[in-house]
């Protein structure tokens, strides 16, 4: 059994993998102590991986678990199945790091473009020698929906919604239409681009606010909520 922790900007979530089936899963806003220790408990864990962007001490996360208990934590000087060219790989963020991981094992020898929507939204790209290029990052739809109120005068806050209109017909409306119908315009427009270079091209979609576009993308995709987790999960069993 395997702890995968994977804290994200707005949320963590802890999974339970058993070789590679996903065997629990849960998130949370806050990270919560008991949690560890309860599931070490329950599960008898062993081993564990852990991702974070927030900056919590690895050192604490192991005060919580039994001392002969094995946390790594993923870094970019970590062993993973993939090659990373990237100019900077040390701001590479870890949580695109293990999505790349996991969408080459899901598509191995196919070129993939790997697009995850949650605070901010990043597009990479891997080759189809397994070889992570890089990509582009660009804010998701919480970010756009408080910076168009926060800068300037009289905008409301909006929030996301799973159906808009295609020409606003009130400020409320005009706004959701234009934030989320022009992310929806930038991931095709950039999945066009790719395919046009690359027609065997595999898509794969996950992040927070995924659902909001799985549907509406005019292209074929493979989406994935546990991308990461699964992608940390492998990290941890390549480096065993």
């Amino acid at each position: 059994m395997n702890l995968v922790i994977d804290v994200g900007n707005t949320q963590y979530k802890v999974c339970i993998f058993n070789d590679s089936k996903l065997e629990f899963h849960a998130q949370y806003q806050k990270f919560n102590p008991s949690v560890l220790q309860n599931l070490a408990t329950e599960y008898k864990l062993k081993r564990g991986i852990f991702s974070d962007t927030r900056g919590i001490e690895t050192t604490e996360l192991r005060k919580l678990l039994p001392s002969e208990f094995h946390l790594m934590e993923l870094t970019h000087n970590t062993p993973i199945p993939i090659k990373i060219n990237y100019l900077t790989p040390h701001t590479l963020g870890k949580d695109r790091i293990a999505g790349a991981v996991a969408a080459n094992e899901l598509f191995y020898d196919y070129p993939i473009l790997i697009i995850d929507i949650g605070t901010a939204i990043t597009i990479d790209f891997i080759s189809s020698k397994g070889e992570f290029e890089g990509g582009i990052i660009s804010p998701g739809p919480e970010l756009r929906y408080k910076s168009l109120h926060q800068f300037t005068g009289k905008l409301p806050l909006c929030k996301p919604v799973e159906e808009v209109a295609s020409i606003g017909n009130s400020t409320e409306t005009a706004i959701e239409s234009g934030v989320q119908n022009g992310i929806l315009y930038e991931i095709n427009g950039y999945i066009a681009r790719y395919i046009e270079q690359y027609p065997q091209l595999k898509i794969v979609l996950t992040g927070g606010y995924s659902y909001l576009f799985d549907k509406k993308i005019k292209y074929p995709i493979f989406a994935d909520s546990f991308l990461i987790p699964k992608g940390l999960n492998r990290i941890l069993t390549y480096n065993e």
